[in-house]
């Protein structure tokens, strides 16, 4: 199963923003981070300046240093921040209101913030050993031995042996949104575990030596996993005993993987096809493309050539001298400058593809409509559909994978093809690209919501989600469902095509189906009644 290009699985931090404060600290630790790469930039211009080819030469291995340095100057920089950040109040385990008035849940977040820029440059170049690294630095027991294998990790309260191995999409979730509360809770990974892909543990868990947590098993709340066992379904249960070890394992999969190699794929279906079932227009997306390509990248680069030859390279690279940057007042504010620069021409970049998306948008697709349309019958809806999509999908890849995640709301909603409320908080999702509308005090994990599904048709039709409602991770909301408020919806939960979910309620299971607040109990080990009767229900 692939992962879409506009998200990426690895070490986790939350996108939720209870205050616009904190991003001051963010903006501050980029700005740090970068000024170190800025001095190796110059002690290698001066040290071979004087031959251009051994520049242009060793240019691959400076931009990976540069690389490197960026890496451990912002890891540095947000441990720094954190140690005076938990000085002032230490991060605890427990269950917290989710308002911006508890100091738990605001510190929680805070700590998220700092942690993501960090995150997101180890994220650039998808190297294990940088990951591991991070993990470790922000406290993450682990060692270099495990596998993470591109699994969600939360960055604190999580503990993980030896010759552990994350699969795939895995959620290791110390921390966990329900209702309208944060519960935060110690996970353990003993040595020699399997944890399956998209498996979930919740917070609390605790898995037993050589154990298999199989995949899409989701775990309770503070779970005890016995040693040396194999564990699968909801909530996880003892399948049988793991007599075997992680490499024995490997072996016997490959063995009889090789044993029934067998070509189940008809070749003779291909000739069945006699319509394209996408519209492959080349032409129309290359004209799109390069018209934002060029007006979103233009305007920037000529104002950082202008940028670095009026006053970065006469004020910090043509004079050799060593003592220009600890001496020279206007050097040193030139440094100081240049990340504040690049920052503003990375945003400058993000506002104008967005303008010139809008436009194009409002120009060209403005009254497009929800549908279900059949790949023999190419009508012009049929068409303007895959064109949209070019257009959203590259905006939403930009944003999204951009180190400012929390631009999305503002720019779909400013674009038109969505609408989100206030107080909503999107995680690194794939979100739709049209048709969804989103009410207030909304929080939707790395969940999949999709506003078109193929069968024997391409169905087009929008989300509507109510206020308050909780979409946990990995859950999937299917074209033309509708979440009244009040609305929780448990892990890995998938809904049906065009289906309501009724106001007041807890939703699980694929298919998904309502269950009570004593079944919540029974099967995740969550009493949400005492969250309630201790806190109050704080959605009434």
């Amino acid at each position: 199963m692939s992962t879409p290009v506009s998200i990426h699985d690895g070490p986790y931090s939350t996108n939720t923003l209870t205050s616009k404060k904190p991003l001051i600290l963010y903006f501050l630790i980029i700005w740090i981070s970068i000024l170190p790469v800025l001095v190796e930039i110059y002690l290698f211009w001066i040290t071979f300046q004087s031959n251009l080819y051994l520049v242009f030469l060793l240019l691959p291995f400076q931009i990976f240093l540069c690389y490197i340095i960026l890496v451990f100057s912002s890891l540095i920089c947000a441990k720094a921040l954190l140690i005076i950040i938990n000085l002032i109040h230490k991060p605890k385990e427990g269950v917290f209101k989710r308002v911006k008035s508890n100091k738990d849940y605001f510190y929680w977040n805070l700590r998220a913030i700092i942690k993501k820029w960090p995150i997101w440059v180890s994220n650039l170049i998808n190297i294990q050993f940088f990951e591991i690294i991070l993990l470790k630095w922000f406290g993450v027991k682990t060692s270099f031995s495990t596998s993470l294998s591109n699994g969600n990790i939360d960055t604190e309260f999580v503990e993980i042996g030896k010759n552990v191995i994350i699969g795939k999409g895995s959620f290791i979730k110390s921390s966990m949104i329900i209702n309208n509360y944060l519960i935060i809770k110690k996970i353990v990974i003993s040595d020699d575990s399997i944890i399956g892909p998209y498996a979930y543990l919740q917070p609390g868990t605790h898995v037993g030596e050589n154990s298999v947590v199989n995949a899409y098993t989701i775990t309770k709340f503070n779970q005890e996993l016995a040693a040396n066992h194999i564990y699968g379904g909801t909530p996880a249960k003892k399948i049988s005993m793991n007599d075997f070890h992680i490499n024995d394992l490997i072996s016997e999969f490959e063995e009889k993987n090789n044993e029934n190699q067998t070509n189940h794929f008809d070749d003779s279906m291909l000739n069945n096809q006699k319509e394209e079932k996408f519209i492959t227009k080349l032409h129309i997306y290359l004209t799109y493309f390069f018209l934002i390509y060029i007006i979103s990248y233009g305007i920037p680069l000529l104002l950082l050539i202008y940028y670095v030859s009026n006053y970065f390279y006469p004020y910090m690279l043509e004079d050799s001298n060593l003592m220009i940057l600890t001496c020279d007042n206007k050097s040193i504010f030139i440094l100081c400058l240049t990340p504040v620069i690049f920052l503003a021409l990375y945003l400058l970049n993000l506002f104008l593809m967005t303008i010139v998306i809008k436009f194009l948008y409002e120009f060209k697709f403005k009254n497009s409509l929800e549908g279900k349309y059949h790949w023999t019958q190419k009508s012009k809806e049929y068409e303007d559909y895959f064109i949209r999509s070019f257009l959203i999908r590259y905006v939403k890849w930009k944003i999204l994978k951009s180190p400012f995640p929390w631009l999305i709301k503002t720019v779909f909603n400013f674009i038109g093809n969505c609408d989100f409320g206030k107080n909503v908080v999107i995680e690194d999702l794939y979100i739709a690209k049209e048709f969804l509308s989103v009410g207030d005090n909304v929080y939707i994990g790395k969940a999949m919501l999709a506003n078109h599904l193929w069968d024997k048709n391409l169905y087009v039709k929008g989300i509507k989600i109510n206020n308050n409602v909780v979409i946990s991770d990995g859950c999937c909301i299917a074209p033309g469902t509708i979440i009244e408020n009040n609305v929780d919806l448990l892990p890995l939960s998938i809904t049906s095509k065009g289906e309501k979910l009724a106001q007041n309620s807890i939703y699980f299971d694929a298919p998904i189906c309502k269950i009570t607040e004593d079944e919540l109990l029974k099967l995740f080990n969550l009493d949400l009644g005492k969250m309630k009767e201790f806190y109050g229900d704080m959605r009434c």
